[in-house]
């Protein structure tokens, strides 16, 4: 009998245990989210000194490790988010705040990518190969986040997607045939 309260007891805190980690799961994607936001702004500071020719080459592949990290995390986000149950209000309420005050960032970032076009220059194949990788894991991300997020937040999440994925649009056309 002293054995089967032991493995009873040990099945219910494991329970608990699970169930915590679910609930951890908002938390988990809103600080994917912050570090999204951080990778961005750092690919902002960064491409403002990509200069034409030999002298902002190092420039130039800063940016585009500042790609790959900020690739990396929106997947991991992506991971993180199909893992996780629904958000519930309160998980769904802070994520969705998060993602409302990260799109003016994103699209702003997109805009300086963008203005670079010139400045890039043969390399400018490699930045709107990366812009269209990083908007199609994006809309991943996005279509993840979504599904979690509860009805007034879903509803309020497709506005803001397609505005980030508009900004990814110019910033992809801006390296389209060589423009």
């Amino acid at each position: 009998m002293m054995h089967l309260s032991y493995i009873f007891s040990s099945l219910l805190l494991s329970g608990i245990q699970i169930t915590a980690c679910l609930a951890a799961n908002s938390t988990t994607v809103n600080a994917d989210i912050k570090s999204i936001s951080t990778l961005v702004t750092s690919l902002q500071d960064d491409v403002q000194y990509v200069a034409a020719g030999i002298s902002g080459l190092s420039w130039a592949l800063q940016v585009q490790q500042d790609a790959i990290a900020l690739d990396d995390m929106i997947n991991q986000g992506a991971k993180d988010a199909n893992a996780s149950a629904a958000f519930g209000g309160g998980g769904s309420l802070d994520i969705g705040l998060s993602l409302i005050s990260l799109e003016p960032t994103i699209t702003k970032t997109l805009q300086a990518v963008a203005a670079k076009n010139e400045s890039f220059g043969d390399l400018g194949i490699i930045v709107q190969y990366s812009l269209t990788q990083l908007k199609a894991d994006t809309d991943t991300f996005a279509n993840a986040v979504v599904a979690k997020l509860d009805s007034l937040e879903g509803g309020i999440a497709p506005g803001v997607i397609a505005s980030i994925d508009k900004a990814f649009e110019s910033a992809i056309a801006a390296y389209e045939n060589g423009a």
